[in-house]
């Protein structure tokens, strides 16, 4: 008796759906990383801002944030505290800056106001051209939002945090009812 030799159709379509039930595993368990790792994220940038908003009151002074991009590190971009001390806002070591990931992206939903500058600062500022304007923001350090010590935010709006892979958008705004900051997740 001969034996025949090679696989039946069976045996091949068998192998080939295991391979495909193992990809797929796969590929939903590296997806489900990149959400834990954006909602980290995410969670890591409340933790900063509560900080801030916990400095404010404790200290009695009023804790900024800043955006700073570094073009010389593929345009790393981080949040920067500053204090407002002597009529100006000055960078502080403490806490750390929060760096943002590579794929993430920040963006103010909020109009600056001009309460968060001195009356000389706001003054000088609006004489001044676009060109002028953006030194100015500069040397000032203009912050982007402000904790007071009274636990209150100013300006009011919301930050949204997203990444480029991703169609999750985190937004961050302020609760007045419990003075904290809130953490909403949506999809685009």
């Amino acid at each position: 008796m001969k034996r025949s030799q090679g696989f039946t159709l069976i045996e091949l379509l068998i192998v080939v759906a295991i391979v495909v039930i193992l990809s797929a595993i796969s590929g939903l368990a590296i997806n489900q990383a990149f959400d834990r790792r954006y909602s980290a994220e995410a969670d890591k940038l409340l933790i900063w801002m509560h900080q801030l908003s916990e400095r404010s009151s404790l200290e009695g002074v009023a804790y900024g944030i800043i955006t700073e991009t570094d073009n010389d590190r593929r345009e790393t971009t981080q949040l920067r505290a500053v204090v407002y001390f002597k009529n100006r806002w000055i960078a502080v070591t403490s806490p750390e800056p929060f760096v943002l990931g590579i794929e993430s992206n920040i963006d103010w939903d909020m109009d600056m106001l001009e309460e968060l500058l001195p009356q000389s600062q706001s003054q000088a500022l609006g004489l001044m051209d676009s060109d002028e304007l953006k030194e100015a923001e500069k040397e000032f350090l203009l912050p982007e939002m402000a904790f007071l010590p009274d636990a209150y935010i100013e300006p009011q709006g919301a930050i949204q945090l997203s990444f480029e892979s991703s169609e999750l958008i985190y937004s961050f705004v302020w609760d007045d009812e419990v003075s904290t900051m809130i953490l909403k997740a949506d999809t685009l």
